[in-house]
């Protein structure tokens, strides 16, 4: 019998990922255990087989951050109608503190020290995640002309609407903090956004106007994402359909990451849990998402759940799994 491959509809747009409501679906479920699986309605294969590959290039769009985090205060930078883009040229921060002179600095002026990477922006309370290409200028070149108090230990970053928080100095600079103005080469509509990889989006600080440098008797705590959302994994596929013949080639696809640890393998089982196969993804970096695609021939007929989760470089495995469910039947004659 001849096979087909069926890519099944994904969030997929041209090189860009659009991210919906379906993945805080899929990644808001719990876990499943071997007693609810043994109890499942869901046909089973043990040891699922399949091909797997993954990078970690794949951008969200811009709008899509934007509408991602927006609605958050402390989130990504929003796209209100009111906001228009701004060039450089009128991004100025005012740099105060412990320090033997405060100064103005304008963005434009650092223009020879601007860098682009590409980040992941993660939620700490909620099941979003993005990957963006960013432009901006690092903390430690804003600072460059800062003469600190050697007691000089944290610094706050301030937006017009005077939102803030405070952050160990040296781990903003030793995370590479960044003021950035573009994101996937669109100029931010707040004019700046200030980024802090392997760091939850609270930090996030927007339209960016006053850096306080302190030196507290007390390190600031660094808030992490929330447990039970660490190693987050998600399917974007969309079912265009829900039955497919015994035989068919699907390709599943989505994205698992870990704010602040690298993933170093996705797992499926088609049995719901009772056994995984782990696919490596060696050389994943920490400071953006793994975005995977799993290929896997269909069984017999019968009604099938797939599942996913991710492992970390420190041995978590996420607490939530995502899943997909789809159906296998023979073709009518």
């Amino acid at each position: 019998m001849k096979k087909s491959t069926k890519k099944i509809v994904s969030a997929l747009a041209g090189s860009s990922m659009l991210v919906s409501g379906a993945v805080a679906q899929a990644a808001a479920q719990p876990s499943v255990t071997v007693a609810e699986a043994q109890a499942s309605e869901f046909s089973k294969v043990a040891n699922i087989e399949g091909e797997f590959i993954f990078n970690q290039d794949q951008l969200t769009p811009a709008d899509e951050v934007f509408n991602l985090f927006g609605t958050v205060l402390t989130g990504a930078c929003a796209a209100p109608s009111f906001m228009t883009e701004t060039s450089i040229e009128t991004h100025y921060i005012n740099v105060g503190g412990k320090m033997r002179k405060d100064y103005t600095v304008n963005l434009a002026s650092l223009r020879d020290k601007e860098q682009t990477a590409t980040m992941l922006c993660s939620c700490a309370t909620g099941a979003a995640s993005a990957n963006a290409r960013i432009t901006g200028i690092k903390l430690e070149d804003v600072l460059s002309l800062a003469e600190l108090s050697e007691d000089v230990n944290t610094v706050t970053v301030r937006g017009a609407d005077g939102y803030g928080l405070s952050l160990p100095l040296q781990y903003a600079l030793d995370h590479k903090a960044m003021f950035v103005y573009k994101l996937n080469g669109e100029n931010l509509p707040c004019g700046t956004q200030f980024w802090v990889p392997e760091t939850v989006a609270k930090y996030f600080t927007r339209n960016v106007v006053d850096i306080e440098l302190t030196a507290e008797a007390e390190l600031p705590a660094v808030e992490q994402r929330d447990e039970p959302l660490r190693a987050e994994v998600a399917i974007l596929n969309k079912m265009a359909k829900d039955t497919f013949a015994p035989g068919d080639m699907l390709t599943f696809e989505g994205y698992a990451d870990d704010c602040g640890s690298a993933v170093t393998s996705v797992e499926f089982p088609l049995d719901g849990g009772e056994t995984w196969t782990a696919f490596d993804t060696d050389g994943a970096t920490v400071e953006r998402w793994v975005y995977w695609n799993f290929t896997m021939q269909t069984p017999e007929a019968g009604d099938y759940q797939l599942s996913v989760r991710a492992r970390t470089e420190n041995g978590t495995v996420s607490p939530l799994t995502a899943k997909l469910d789809f159906t296998v039947a023979q073709p009518a004659i």
